[in-house]
């Protein structure tokens, strides 16, 4: 379990499917960018959160003030060996823009480069995901490249590139207020 000034972040349950499809499930603004949203239904969270609560490097993000659950970050290690994660975040849209999934990312960064010694964290987005990279951007990623429509609206059917952009553990200390 890991805390910021106002978010509990846990890793998951599968009591959790239901608050989870409540909350941040059925956002049809996520479909835009994530392949799988909205949730057909209630199954459909049940089996994903399953899974989630199988990965110890997968978090619900809780705000501890209102407990309510606002979304989840993931941290996927391919090849512990190499020291690369990639991070995955999600959050409802009623929550967004109000800082939390930068104070997420952060906290999790923070966890992975300073006390699990990781060397890089890569992060992927929709190059339409004009908030994602702005996110990314003020948390200290850096674009190394873009791969070329790899990524599908679903609601429009339109393609975009798909961008790379990671920070390793030096440049997290220089740019965090660790």
């Amino acid at each position: 379990m890991m805390k910021t000034e106002r978010l509990l972040i846990r890793n998951f349950t599968q009591d959790d499917a239901e608050t989870c499809f409540q909350s941040w499930g059925q956002d049809k603004e996520l479909g835009k960018y994530i392949i799988s949203y909205p949730m057909k239904d209630i199954q459909q969270m049940r089996n994903y959160v399953a899974e989630l609560s199988e990965n110890e490097n997968a978090w619900i993000i809780t705000d501890k003030k209102r407990n309510t659950v606002i979304g989840y970050i993931t941290l996927d290690i391919p090849y512990e060996q190499l020291g690369i994660g990639e991070i995955g975040y999600i959050v409802g849209a009623k929550y967004q823009h109000q800082g939390y999934a930068f104070e997420a990312i952060n906290c999790v960064m923070k966890e992975y480069f300073i006390n699990k010694n990781m060397y890089m964290i890569e992060a992927k987005y929709n190059e339409t995901n004009i908030a994602s990279s702005k996110l990314l951007e003020k948390t200290g990623f850096q674009v190394d490249g873009k791969l070329r429509d790899r990524r599908i609206d679903f609601t429009t059917g339109e393609r975009s590139n798909l961008i790379v952009c990671s920070m390793t553990r030096q440049e997290f200390m220089k740019f965090s207020t660790v």
